[in-house]
């Protein structure tokens, strides 16, 4: 598909709008020799081979800011593994969630919260990687522990054991306790382009959050 270079764009921009890789579109688009100085009116292709274009149905269609730092912040990093594989974090999150989508699945007419867990637990995936880079570029590496050196465990997830009532209240919960860390840390890191990105991830949270409510009122009543 061709799409024409619109005042403000940039590939990064480009490649969010239909969630391709950024590499993927560069790599489509060899007649641009420095994809980081383009110009509105040129023509470029975005490659319909991929599927990847499609609408993401459980996270929001803002773009994401670029995954970039002020500079290597080694307090920073210790902040940001905390979202990223504390008891609080995207790693908590994924396993949890890939959990209640497979116990979900086997309870009759709870598949379609079953593929919601599972869509959402992608989302959060993206988010580890975010903060994954955002990590590495502080200086750290995004190895699978807090910002106390404790490595992840599986006793932070809210199993509730095929109880998927339950389930969904604590995949709510879990949700609004990422967003109030995710705040904490924004107030605390003076980096406005992790701030922007924390921003947008807590966008997406809040997405979740609406997502589940609406399946727990629907199967639950409450």
């Amino acid at each position: 598909m061709n799409y024409t270079i619109q005042p403000g764009d940039s590939f990064y921009l480009i490649a969010q709008k239909y969630n391709l890789p950024l590499n993927e579109l560069i790599r489509a688009n060899p007649q641009i020799y420095n994809p980081e100085h383009i110009s509105p009116g040129q023509i470029i292709n975005i490659p319909l081979s991929s599927c990847s274009q499609l609408p993401n149905r459980y996270r929001l269609p803002d773009p994401y800011p670029e995954r970039r730092v002020a500079g290597k912040n080694p307090y920073y990093a210790q902040l940001i593994l905390d979202d990223y594989a504390g008891k609080v974090s995207e790693t908590t999150a994924i396993m949890q969630y890939i959990h209640h989508h497979m116990e979900m699945y086997s309870v009759p007419s709870w598949q379609e919260v079953s593929d919601l867990e599972e869509g959402i637990s992608i989302v959060e995936m993206l988010h580890l990687e975010m903060l994954g880079e955002i990590i590495i570029h502080l200086g750290a590496s995004p190895c699978y522990n807090d910002g106390r050196q404790q490595p992840w465990t599986p006793q932070y997830i809210a199993y509730h054991n095929f109880d998927p009532c339950a389930q969904l209240r604590a995949d709510i919960q879990s949700e609004h306790d990422a967003i109030r860390q995710y705040q904490a840390h924004i107030q605390i890191i003076q980096d406005p382009f992790i701030q922007a990105l924390l921003a947008r991830i807590i966008k997406d949270e809040e997405f979740h959050i609406k997502l589940f409510s609406e399946k727990l009122a629907k199967f639950c009543g409450s």
